[in-house]
């Protein structure tokens, strides 16, 4: 008979045996360097929404192919021009396209089925979220990823702390040193829309239709959608958890143009026409929305997006020749009759002074909701007087991709001209991107936010470099280009 002691070591041996026989077989593979072939982190079919998502595609899909508008696009009979926002201004809607009676009639009824559907289904067009969750969302094909991670480095910068879900249309726009190596450490992934959504249905899409489904197919309850070169200066949870936001569930920012939906927009949605001067047209830099309160306004604003090209840009913005979402999830939260909260403060530009003595515009600053709010509830309100008292501290900075895409800044030749570049003088010398307007930078923190971001911008171009990024595989020497320019003009005076 064995004795207690042997009995004791021979069960904590077959315990530890057993553990070590159930970690074996548990154990998890090696990461692969092929891409994800599912949209997820990496892939969607690890997690347990995932065919709920895509069971809700189909319902949504089903909707938007069985109610094509059916219609030729509106026929443009005058050239489009942008006008400056004023509310104090007395001019009218203009009046750019035609739809003939026919069309219009049409147009009304499939816009009212789909509205009805969207309000009276509530299981199988039901959103797929995590409750309470919230995050940021974007997206970027693979020539923005660097300027997605320069701004992704300055929202962790600004404190910002929410997880961050990238949106990639396709496994083509995939890259593995940025979603594998770089997200992942600022607590970020790539997902594949076109795992949910099909192949064949994104390449029909463009970047800006794919931005209202990037949204749908979020995680999060609540929020916050930035543009690739859009990054907030402030931790973002103020936005979340203040008003406006915790009593609209919408917040939009303006932009700098009047707004100027078509009057048949109207027509079709039955709804009265809103006053030219009622607010701006709408930044798509930045949004912030709760599903929880406005998951209808998203799917809405989803139907207006994936028939946008063809109709809906063009009814929502007249002016806006080449066409873009923005404008489509205010007119699906004001058909829905679904609160928003549109904020006052004016857009700014910063940039600086060319030759001529006028500002070369290369970033916009975009402000505090939540001040705004407060203020405009004291009746301050500088959109209709500049000088009514304090404005909002600045929350957003948006740079212009076109002008401060990495790889091709620091090379003059690359970007056309020395004349052009925002970050040379008029003598052609290294120099400040942004010196003017002073009070707007000044808000922003002055010259440090500056260096800051362009600390970042070395630290991507280098780190990508490194790496061979595949979109700069024939473009070396930008990390050297980068580090000479910083330590021109940012380096401490003694260094120089």
């Amino acid at each position: 008979m064995l004795s207690r002691a042997r009995l004791i070591q021979r069960l904590v041996i077959f315990a530890i045996f057993s553990f070590l026989l159930f970690v074996g077989s548990q154990r998890i593979p090696l990461r692969s360097n092929t891409v994800p072939s599912a949209p997820s982190a990496p892939s969607p079919a690890r997690d347990s929404s995932y065919e709920r998502q895509v069971q809700f595609w189909k319902n949504l899909h089903n909707l938007l192919e069985s109610n094509s508008p059916a219609t030729d696009p509106p026929e443009r009979l005058k050239k489009a021009e942008n006008v400056l926002f004023d509310p104090n201004a007395n001019y009218t809607r203009p009046d750019l396209f035609a739809i003939s009676e026919g069309d219009v009639k049409q147009l009304q009824q499939v816009h009212q089925r789909v509205v009805q559907k969207i309000k009276n289904d509530n299981s199988s067009l039901e959103l797929v979220y995590h409750r309470g969750k919230r995050g940021i969302v974007s997206a970027a094909g693979r020539k923005y990823l660097p300027t997605l991670v320069i701004s992704l480095r300055l929202l962790r910068r600004s404190g910002t702390r929410f997880p961050v879900e990238v949106f990639i249309a396709s496994q083509e726009q995939y890259d593995e040193v940025v979603c594998e190596q770089i997200l992942p450490t600022m607590n970020a992934v790539c997902i594949v829309l076109s795992g949910i959504l099909g192949t064949n249905v994104v390449s029909r899409l463009e970047p800006f239709q794919l931005k209202s489904f990037a949204m749908l197919f979020s995680s999060f309850e609540q929020l916050l959608w930035l543009d690739a070169s859009c990054f907030p200066i402030h931790d973002a949870i103020e936005i979340f958890q203040s008003k406006p936001f915790t009593h609209v569930g919408l917040v939009t920012w303006p932009d700098f143009w009047s707004s100027d939906p078509s009057r048949f927009f109207n027509t079709i949605a039955s709804k009265p026409e809103p006053p030219v001067s009622e607010r701006a047209s709408t930044d798509g830099g930045q949004l912030l929305i709760s599903k929880k309160t406005h998951a209808k306004t998203l799917l809405l604003a989803s139907y207006y997006n994936y028939y946008g090209e063809t109709h809906f840009y063009l009814l929502l913005s007249q002016s806006d020749v080449g066409g873009s979402d923005k404008e489509t999830y205010l007119a699906a939260a004001s058909v829905l009759d679904e609160p928003f909260y549109a904020v006052n403060e004016p857009i700014r530009s910063i940039g600086h002074r060319n030759a001529n003595g006028h500002l070369d515009s290369s970033a916009t600053v975009q402000y505090s909701p939540t001040e705004d709010y407060k203020l405009t509830n004291q009746g301050i309100n500088h959109v209709k007087d500049a000088n009514a008292g304090p404005i909002p501290h600045a929350f957003f900075l948006r740079t212009s991709y076109s002008k401060m895409s990495p790889v091709n800044l620091f090379d003059p030749s690359r970007n056309g001209s020395e004349e052009v570049s925002p970050i040379r003088g008029p003598d052609g010398k290294p120099s400040r991107a942004w010196t003017a307007e002073k009070e707007t930078i000044d808000s922003l923190g002055g010259p440090d936010v500056e260096r800051e971001y362009w600390s970042h911008v070395r630290w991507t171009v280098c780190t990508l470099e490194g790496l061979q990024f595949k979109d700069w595989k024939d473009k070396e020497g930008t990390c050297q280009q980068a580090k000479e320019y910083f330590d021109a003009v940012f380096a401490p005076k003694d260094r120089r």
